[in-house]
């Protein structure tokens, strides 16, 4: 189901692929999760699922902290597996097997006593079905830990960047709806999901993650994300002219250092 949209986040994501690991909030996230996982299961020898890993900034840095549990970590991009294998190669992590797979297609054979999902869920059309599979796939007592990013997150960003490239050309910008429920934006939006997945039990939290960045840095933050693919939909000079704008509108945000604060802000909802 849904070969389209999957293969659209396959194809962007091999783009983004080699760049990906310059995107720091991902790292703050990623610390935040191990924090987590260890403050909802403290046995030992834990089996843990990451699924949608990317470049396994999560399940690396989880891997290092819970050095006895076994890891499998899974995605659909090769091009960010392979990113994946070889920072766990560089940094002799060896309890992690990577393997490609899609999350609306899962075939795993085990149960696990903790899953995580970082933001994917609100990429994909039935995120319900999929979270559904993923709570099927946990131990009596096991947790699920799947993020999302709040409502104030990329602003002011966003809406300029998605402004320009409607105006220029980008026709997926056009398909895109900020304000749809599925984004999961909102507290609400988060409860709604959990119902429809038919899960009673679940807490979410939030973490601030905050920080300052110049201009330069935001244009290649969204040149590396699930932007890409749309950027890639515009003609030489049209991604010339979105740039140009972008840079024109974010200025009008900068602090005295020509910098835009990154707001990052998630919601982590751990579901047991």
């Amino acid at each position: 189901m849904y070969e389209k949209e999957q293969a659209y986040a396959k194809s962007t994501f091999d783009n983004v692929a080699v760049k990906y690991d310059e995107i720091d909030f991902f790292k703050h996230s990623a610390k935040h999760m191990a924090k987590t996982i260890k403050r909802y299961q403290q046995e030992r020898n834990l089996q843990i699922l990451d699924v949608a890993c990317g470049t396994g900034n999560v399940v690396l840095e989880c891997a290092s902290c819970l050095k006895d549990a076994s890891f499998d970590a899974i995605d659909i991009s090769e091009g960010m597996l392979e990113i994946g294998r070889a920072k766990a190669k560089k940094e002799n992590i060896d309890n992690v097997s990577f393997q490609m797979q899609d999350i609306t297609k899962l075939d795993l054979s085990k149960s696990y006593d903790v899953i995580t999902c970082s933001y994917a869920l609100f990429f994909l059309p039935d995120a319900n079905k999929v979270l559904k599979t993923l709570v099927s796939l946990l131990i009596d007592k096991g947790v699920l830990i799947f993020t999302s990013f709040t409502a104030q997150a990329f602003t002011p960003s966003n809406e300029i960047l998605l402004e320009l490239m409607r105006e220029h050309g980008a026709s997926t910008a056009h398909e895109y709806e900020m304000d749809r429920w599925e984004n999961l934006k909102e507290i609400k939006d988060i409860e709604r999901l959990c119902k429809l997945s038919e899960i009673q039990n679940s807490v979410i939290e939030t973490k601030k993650i905050r920080y300052d960045m110049s201009l330069d840095e935001w244009w290649e933050l969204l040149n590396n994300t699930g932007y890409k693919g749309m950027l890639l939909e515009l003609s030489d000079e049209a991604y010339e002219n979105v740039k140009h704008g972008y840079y024109s509108e974010m200025f009008k945000h900068a602090n005295m250092d020509g910098e835009v604060e990154l707001i990052a802000d998630s919601y982590f909802v751990v579901v047991s």
